[in-house]
């Protein structure tokens, strides 16, 4: 931030804690209106649960059971637990801090870039308003603790570059790059960012080789155990469709036929990932244009360029090769795209063509005003009715647990982590049954349940594990249907 003396300090200061409140008070109000406590579907759960199964792993001096997912988030929580207990709120609570702090995050970002505290304030103030930065803040998942650590990592970075002596800051450059290896090993994808983090500094010519091969070596030191425990699981990194299946060719696709089923999707891969630019959910349209304007100002300055282009696009481009659509997974390039959307902005305010200044600042507060609306009402339903959904799955839970006795074995599909935490019964995930599995699993005389979305079983996994294990138990033991709650039904299977 440009120093302007005490009084200049002061005003950053206080932006920041705006935004900062603006921020927390927008994911509060979703809380309070919902009483959601941030787990949901099997993600969430998943998560939450293995941080657990790690912290007794630790405690016990056992190996930590294998994982799916890097190690980063779950690390996270398992420090907090440490700290203040295992509550999934107290993890809800984390993400929603950390959520918030991005907004002020992108205004010391777009400061240290040399945007101005108007066009600052303007990006902090559409990272508050993103809709899917409000709804991972909300939720038990790693995307909203990955972009805080690429983000700081950015910060730091730059703090780094407009340090009068490198020489006495190589620890800011050390710094830099441990956030960013530790958003790589909470979110796989920030792997990318290395790439314009790198050319960043090439471009920049500070970069002494003993800063830079310090700075790789602590990185390095974070990066060693997730590749370590990645070499060693059942279930390494390496092995993931988003790496043995990505395709340039999946960019003009719709429908996609992997390891998690069938799925035939509205828009090709460029088309939906592009919405992260462009859908209000995202950022207002409005925005975008005054991004592409961000870009012109600064397309002289390579070093900008470097990070924040590589940053909003490189991600994009490894997207939409994905066999498989999400609307979190755009959520990487947001910071990116609304400094330079800040910077945009600031650009009309101080466009020379006004008689008066006042008439710029007025017409941009305008657009703010308008674009801001938009996100912020697309951004109120989209995050409603997602809530509206888990808590509806949560319900389902509990009114089968009405039915079933508490010792009952239940074989489940998409319901089976919250079954676990919801009820006592004994849960068998039907994924992984075959034929062979469920006829061991099968006391004779004694009657089981099941409790499956069947549209969902029989069109997304025709073929798949799921569907064939439904349909045995169907053909050979037989199954009665016992009510229905929303989506799902209750079968009781026979003995």
């Amino acid at each position: 931030m440009d120093g302007d003396g005490d009084s200049g300090r002061r005003l950053d200061i206080s932006l920041l804690l705006l935004l900062f409140m603006i921020a927390v008070l927008l994911r509060l109000l979703f809380l309070l209106l919902s009483g959601f406590d941030g787990l949901y579907g099997q993600d969430a759960y998943a998560y939450y649960d293995f941080a657990k199964e790690l912290r007794t792993a630790f405690v016990n001096g056992h190996t930590p059971p294998p994982f799916f997912w890097p190690l980063g988030y779950p690390m996270l929580l398992v420090g907090l637990f440490a700290a203040f207990g295992g509550s999934a709120g107290g993890a809800q609570g984390l993400n929603v801090l950390l959520g918030a702090v991005l907004s002020p995050l992108v205004y010391v970002l777009a400061r240290q870039l040399g945007v101005g505290r108007f066009g600052a304030l303007a990006a902090g103030t559409l990272m508050a308003f993103c809709g899917q930065a409000l709804q991972s803040s909300l939720v038990v998942m790693s995307d909203v603790p990955a972009l805080f650590w690429a983000t700081s990592s950015a910060v730091v970075l730059w703090l780094y570059l407009n340090a009068a002596d490198q020489s006495s800051r190589v620890q800011r450059l050390m710094l830099s790059a441990m956030l960013l290896a530790l958003a790589a090993v909470t979110r796989w994808i920030y792997v990318l960012l290395m790439l314009p983090w790198g050319l960043t500094l090439l471009l920049s010519g500070k970069l002494p080789w003993r800063a830079g091969a310090a700075a790789v070596m602590m990185a390095g030191l974070l990066l060693l155990p997730q590749v370590i425990y990645s070499g060693v699981t059942a279930q390494p990194a390496v092995k993931h469709a988003w790496v043995s299946e990505w395709a340039a060719e999946n960019a003009f696709r719709s429908t996609f036929d992997n390891a998690e089923g069938h799925f035939a999707y509205q828009q090709i891969n460029a088309a939906f990932f592009a919405q992260a630019y462009l859908a209000p959910y995202y950022l207002s349209p409005l925005f975008a244009i005054f991004a592409l304007i961000g870009v012109w100002r600064w397309r002289k300055q390579g070093e900008r360029m470097a990070m924040l282009l590589g940053w909003a696009l490189l991600p994009y481009l490894f997207l939409i090769g994905l066999p498989s659509q999400n609307i979190r997974f755009p959520l990487i390039v947001i910071p990116p795209t609304v400094v330079l959307a800040g910077a945009g902005l600031e650009s009309l305010v101080v466009w020379r063509g006004w008689r008066r200044p006042v008439i710029g600042y007025a017409l941009v507060v305008l657009l703010l005003c308008i674009g801001l609306r938009q996100m912020g009402q697309t951004a109120g339903t989209t995050v409603t009715d997602f809530i509206t959904r888990q808590q509806a799955e949560k319900q389902v839970a509990q009114w089968a647990a009405a039915y079933i006795p508490p010792d009952a074995t239940v074989y489940s599909f998409g319901l089976t982590l919250i079954l676990r935490h919801e009820t006592a019964c004994n849960v068998i995930e039907l994924y992984y049954e075959s034929p062979d599995s469920l006829d061991a699993r099968w006391q004779r005389g004694r009657e089981d349940y099941l409790l499956v979305n069947g549209w969902n079983i029989e069109n997304q996994w025709a073929g798949r594990s799921p569907q064939i294990a439904f349909r045995w138990l169907q053909e050979t033991r037989g199954i009665i249907r016992y009510g229905r709650f929303g989506n799902y039904t209750l079968y009781k299977i026979r003995g």
